[in-house]
């Protein structure tokens, strides 16, 4: 898909891949709507972009809260009036500790980040890319979704979902306007 002129809604643009997707694409001339859940972080991207102009909206969300994701379509759509593709980026890691030192409440954020969040953004955003000419959802898993690592044992859990969840989207919408990728960074293509 090429990317001048289209409207891409990118996670976790606030920093890391994130903030270099949002970068580049907007080098390319593409619409980004770049999303996270740090207002500070999505300032400092903003400000390395050359010539911040109507091509880039922040938001300031929290992926995992279906809510704020519904709130998010209607930011999107009322700036720039349509979604032409998806990049779930936003990811966290976990601290590198045994499956049993780690506390419950650190688990459950990573994974509703890491897999909620993709699901959320998915599912809310979908509708809208099947009405699209052509529309994209790209997945950023993980090395640790295909692989085991020690002490990152539910972090891999969350990536490996991303990628499954991932090849299921692609069969459900071959055949239809949307392609779907999963990407794996650190991984040697």
């Amino acid at each position: 898909m090429k990317v001048k002129n289209k409207v891409i809604v990118v996670t976790g643009g606030g920093s890391g891949i994130g903030r270099q997707l949002v970068l580049h694409l907007i080098q390319e001339g593409a619409v980004v709507a770049a999303v996270d859940v740090n207002v500070d972080a999505l300032n400092e991207t903003k400000n390395l972009v050359s010539s911040p102009s109507a091509n880039l909206s922040l938001h300031q969300i929290d992926i995992s809260n279906r809510e704020s994701v519904s709130s998010l379509v209607a930011e999107v759509i009322g700036r720039h009036g349509c979604v032409d593709a998806i990049i779930n980026n936003a990811g966290i890691i976990h601290p590198f500790q045994s499956a049993n030192e780690l506390d419950y409440s650190v688990i459950e954020r990573m994974i509703n980040v890491n897999f909620y969040g993709v699901i959320n953004i998915t599912k809310e955003f979908l509708p809208l890319l099947l009405k699209r000419p052509i529309a994209h959802i790209a997945n950023v898993s993980s090395m640790g979704g295909l692989f085991a690592f020690p002490n990152q044992t539910y972090y891999g859990a969350s990536k490996a979902a991303v990628k499954l969840l991932s090849e299921g989207l692609y069969v459900e919408l071959k055949g239809t306007n949307v392609g779907v990728t999963v990407v794996f960074p650190g991984a040697i293509n």
